[in-house]
Protein backbone atom coordinates (compact mmCIF):
# COMPACT_ATOMS: atom_id res chain seq x y z
CA UNK A 1 0.00 0.00 0.00
CA UNK A 2 1.04 3.61 -0.51
CA UNK A 3 1.09 6.10 2.33
CA UNK A 4 -1.97 7.89 0.92
CA UNK A 5 -5.26 6.99 2.63
CA UNK A 6 -8.49 7.53 0.66
CA UNK A 7 -12.06 7.50 1.94
CA UNK A 8 -14.59 6.79 -0.83
CA UNK A 9 -18.20 7.77 -0.18
CA UNK A 10 -20.90 6.58 -2.58
CA UNK A 11 -24.33 4.91 -2.68
CA UNK A 12 -24.70 1.24 -1.71
CA UNK A 13 -26.05 0.34 -5.15
CA UNK A 14 -22.62 1.15 -6.60
CA UNK A 15 -21.36 -2.40 -6.06
CA UNK A 16 -18.80 -3.38 -6.89
CA UNK A 17 -17.38 0.14 -6.82
CA UNK A 18 -15.41 0.72 -10.01
CA UNK A 19 -13.73 3.72 -8.38
CA UNK A 20 -12.58 1.62 -5.44
CA UNK A 21 -11.16 -1.07 -7.73
CA UNK A 22 -9.31 1.54 -9.81
CA UNK A 23 -7.78 3.11 -6.70
CA UNK A 24 -6.82 -0.22 -5.17
CA UNK A 25 -5.10 -1.28 -8.40
CA UNK A 26 -2.80 1.70 -7.87
CA UNK A 27 -2.10 0.43 -4.34
CA UNK A 28 -3.89 3.23 -2.50
CA UNK A 29 -5.28 2.38 0.93
CA UNK A 30 -9.05 2.77 0.40
CA UNK A 31 -12.09 2.48 2.69
CA UNK A 32 -15.66 2.63 1.38
CA UNK A 33 -18.63 4.18 3.21
CA UNK A 34 -22.23 4.72 2.08
CA UNK A 35 -23.37 7.63 4.28
CA UNK A 36 -22.02 10.87 5.68
CA UNK A 37 -22.60 9.74 9.27
CA UNK A 38 -20.57 6.56 8.73
CA UNK A 39 -17.90 8.51 6.85
CA UNK A 40 -17.60 11.01 9.72
CA UNK A 41 -16.85 8.17 12.15
CA UNK A 42 -14.33 6.67 9.73
CA UNK A 43 -12.54 10.01 9.41
CA UNK A 44 -11.73 9.86 13.12
CA UNK A 45 -10.21 6.37 13.00
CA UNK A 46 -8.86 6.16 9.44
CA UNK A 47 -7.62 9.77 9.12
CA UNK A 48 -7.94 9.92 5.31
CA UNK A 49 -5.79 12.32 3.33
CA UNK A 50 -8.27 12.39 0.43
CA UNK A 51 -12.06 11.98 0.42
CA UNK A 52 -13.74 11.05 -2.87
CA UNK A 53 -17.46 11.84 -2.71
CA UNK A 54 -19.48 10.28 -5.53
CA UNK A 55 -22.48 12.62 -5.25
CA UNK A 56 -23.64 11.47 -8.68
CA UNK A 57 -24.41 7.99 -7.29
CA UNK A 58 -26.57 9.60 -4.58
CA UNK A 59 -28.46 11.89 -6.98
CA UNK A 60 -27.39 15.01 -5.11
CA UNK A 61 -25.15 18.02 -5.72
CA UNK A 62 -23.00 16.94 -2.76
CA UNK A 63 -22.56 20.51 -1.48
CA UNK A 64 -24.00 19.94 1.99
CA UNK A 65 -22.32 16.55 2.28
CA UNK A 66 -18.93 18.08 1.47
CA UNK A 67 -19.47 20.78 4.08
CA UNK A 68 -20.35 18.16 6.70
CA UNK A 69 -17.24 16.12 5.87
CA UNK A 70 -15.11 19.26 5.91
CA UNK A 71 -16.36 20.15 9.40
CA UNK A 72 -15.72 16.58 10.58
CA UNK A 73 -12.02 16.56 9.75
CA UNK A 74 -11.50 20.19 10.80
CA UNK A 75 -12.89 19.39 14.27
CA UNK A 76 -10.20 16.72 14.53
CA UNK A 77 -7.53 19.17 13.34
CA UNK A 78 -6.81 16.97 10.31
CA UNK A 79 -5.68 18.00 6.84
CA UNK A 80 -7.70 16.44 4.03
CA UNK A 81 -8.60 17.06 0.38
CA UNK A 82 -12.08 16.54 -1.08
CA UNK A 83 -12.81 15.38 -4.64
CA UNK A 84 -16.47 15.81 -5.59
CA UNK A 85 -17.96 13.74 -8.42
CA UNK A 86 -21.13 15.19 -9.96
CA UNK A 87 -23.44 14.44 -12.88
CA UNK A 88 -23.28 17.89 -14.45
CA UNK A 89 -21.19 21.04 -14.25
CA UNK A 90 -22.23 23.03 -11.13
CA UNK A 91 -23.91 26.36 -11.80
CA UNK A 92 -22.22 27.86 -8.73
CA UNK A 93 -18.61 28.67 -7.95
CA UNK A 94 -16.69 25.75 -6.44
CA UNK A 95 -16.86 25.91 -2.64
CA UNK A 96 -13.63 26.51 -0.72
CA UNK A 97 -13.93 23.14 1.04
CA UNK A 98 -14.05 21.26 -2.29
CA UNK A 99 -10.57 20.89 -3.75
CA UNK A 100 -11.55 19.38 -7.10
CA UNK A 101 -14.81 18.71 -8.95
CA UNK A 102 -15.08 15.97 -11.60
CA UNK A 103 -18.07 15.86 -13.94
CA UNK A 104 -19.21 12.49 -15.24
CA UNK A 105 -18.65 10.85 -17.60
CA UNK A 106 -14.87 10.63 -17.27
CA UNK A 107 -12.23 7.93 -17.50
CA UNK A 108 -10.67 6.24 -14.50
CA UNK A 109 -7.38 7.84 -15.52
CA UNK A 110 -8.85 11.28 -14.86
CA UNK A 111 -9.76 10.31 -11.30
CA UNK A 112 -6.37 8.71 -10.71
CA UNK A 113 -4.62 11.83 -12.02
CA UNK A 114 -6.74 13.97 -9.69
CA UNK A 115 -5.83 11.79 -6.71
CA UNK A 116 -2.17 11.91 -7.67
CA UNK A 117 -2.22 15.71 -7.78
CA UNK A 118 -3.93 15.99 -4.39
CA UNK A 119 -1.91 13.30 -2.61
CA UNK A 120 0.61 14.56 -0.03
CA UNK A 121 3.78 15.79 -1.71
CA UNK A 122 7.00 14.00 -0.65
CA UNK A 123 9.36 16.43 1.06
CA UNK A 124 11.99 15.88 -1.65
CA UNK A 125 9.55 17.21 -4.29
CA UNK A 126 9.10 20.61 -2.63
CA UNK A 127 11.19 23.53 -3.87
CA UNK A 128 11.75 26.19 -1.19
CA UNK A 129 12.03 29.76 -2.43
CA UNK A 130 11.87 32.43 0.27
CA UNK A 131 8.45 32.15 1.96
CA UNK A 132 7.20 29.76 -0.75
CA UNK A 133 7.32 25.99 -1.06
CA UNK A 134 6.39 24.85 -4.55
CA UNK A 135 5.90 21.50 -6.27
CA UNK A 136 5.60 22.03 -10.02
CA UNK A 137 4.97 18.33 -10.66
CA UNK A 138 1.88 18.28 -8.43
CA UNK A 139 1.00 21.95 -8.99
CA UNK A 140 0.94 22.75 -5.28
CA UNK A 141 2.19 25.80 -3.42
CA UNK A 142 2.55 26.46 0.31
CA UNK A 143 2.76 29.92 1.82
CA UNK A 144 1.58 31.61 5.04
CA UNK A 145 0.59 28.22 6.51
CA UNK A 146 -1.81 27.45 3.67
CA UNK A 147 -1.52 25.05 0.75
CA UNK A 148 -3.18 25.56 -2.63
CA UNK A 149 -3.64 23.47 -5.75
CA UNK A 150 -2.84 25.50 -8.88
CA UNK A 151 -4.25 25.03 -12.36
CA UNK A 152 -1.71 24.19 -15.12
CA UNK A 153 -1.29 27.79 -16.30
CA UNK A 154 -0.90 29.11 -12.73
CA UNK A 155 1.79 26.48 -12.06
CA UNK A 156 3.72 27.41 -15.22
CA UNK A 157 3.37 31.09 -14.37
CA UNK A 158 4.73 30.60 -10.85
CA UNK A 159 7.55 28.38 -12.14
CA UNK A 160 8.57 31.07 -14.63
CA UNK A 161 8.50 33.79 -11.96
CA UNK A 162 10.49 31.64 -9.51
CA UNK A 163 13.14 30.96 -12.15
CA UNK A 164 13.48 34.73 -12.57
CA UNK A 165 12.93 35.66 -8.92
CA UNK A 166 14.60 38.90 -7.91
CA UNK A 167 14.23 40.27 -11.44
CA UNK A 168 11.38 42.05 -13.19
CA UNK A 169 9.72 39.73 -15.71
CA UNK A 170 8.03 41.49 -18.61
CA UNK A 171 4.42 40.81 -19.55
CA UNK A 172 5.63 39.94 -23.05
CA UNK A 173 7.97 37.26 -21.69
CA UNK A 174 5.25 35.73 -19.50
CA UNK A 175 2.72 35.63 -22.33
CA UNK A 176 5.25 34.02 -24.64
CA UNK A 177 6.34 31.44 -22.04
CA UNK A 178 2.91 30.48 -20.71
CA UNK A 179 0.62 30.94 -23.72
CA UNK A 180 3.30 30.45 -26.41
CA UNK A 181 2.33 33.52 -28.39
CA UNK A 182 3.79 36.94 -29.13
CA UNK A 183 0.36 38.55 -29.42
CA UNK A 184 -0.04 41.37 -26.87
CA UNK A 185 -3.34 42.78 -28.10
CA UNK A 186 -5.29 41.43 -25.10
CA UNK A 187 -3.44 40.79 -21.84
CA UNK A 188 -6.51 40.31 -19.66
CA UNK A 189 -5.88 36.56 -19.48
CA UNK A 190 -2.49 37.23 -17.88
CA UNK A 191 -4.06 39.73 -15.47
CA UNK A 192 -6.64 37.15 -14.38
CA UNK A 193 -4.00 34.47 -13.77
CA UNK A 194 -1.84 36.90 -11.81
CA UNK A 195 -4.89 37.67 -9.66
CA UNK A 196 -5.56 33.96 -9.07
CA UNK A 197 -1.92 33.33 -8.20
CA UNK A 198 -1.95 36.18 -5.68
CA UNK A 199 -4.94 34.58 -3.97
CA UNK A 200 -2.83 31.45 -3.53
CA UNK A 201 0.37 33.02 -2.18
CA UNK A 202 -0.49 36.39 -0.63
CA UNK A 203 -1.86 37.18 2.82
CA UNK A 204 -3.75 40.08 1.26
CA UNK A 205 -4.11 39.66 -2.53
CA UNK A 206 -5.16 43.32 -2.85
CA UNK A 207 -1.93 44.43 -1.17
CA UNK A 208 0.64 41.98 -2.60
CA UNK A 209 3.96 41.64 -0.80
CA UNK A 210 5.40 38.76 -2.84
CA UNK A 211 4.10 39.02 -6.40
CA UNK A 212 4.48 42.73 -7.13
CA UNK A 213 3.54 44.78 -10.17
CA UNK A 214 6.25 46.93 -11.73
CA UNK A 215 4.24 49.55 -13.59
CA UNK A 216 4.94 49.71 -17.29
CA UNK A 217 7.33 46.75 -17.13
CA UNK A 218 5.86 43.56 -15.69
CA UNK A 219 6.00 41.59 -12.45
CA UNK A 220 8.56 41.03 -9.71
CA UNK A 221 8.61 38.01 -7.35
CA UNK A 222 9.95 39.33 -4.05
CA UNK A 223 11.15 36.32 -2.05
CA UNK A 224 13.16 38.18 0.59
CA UNK A 225 13.08 36.33 3.90
CA UNK A 226 11.64 39.24 5.88
CA UNK A 227 8.31 38.71 4.09
CA UNK A 228 7.45 35.91 6.51
CA UNK A 229 7.89 38.05 9.62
Amino acid sequence: MTDTRILLLEAKKQFPSSFMLDLQRKNYSVLLENSVSAASKTIKSFKPEIIVLNACSMHTSGTRMCLSLYKSYKRLNLSCKIILIVAKTPQYKQKQYVDLTLVQPFTSRKLLNAVKRLAPVPEKNWRSVGPLKFSYKQRRVKCWNKEKLLNPKEARLLQTLINRSGSTVSRKHLIKQIWETDYLGDTRTLDVHISWLRRAIEKDPLNPQILKTVRGKGYFLDISNDQTK
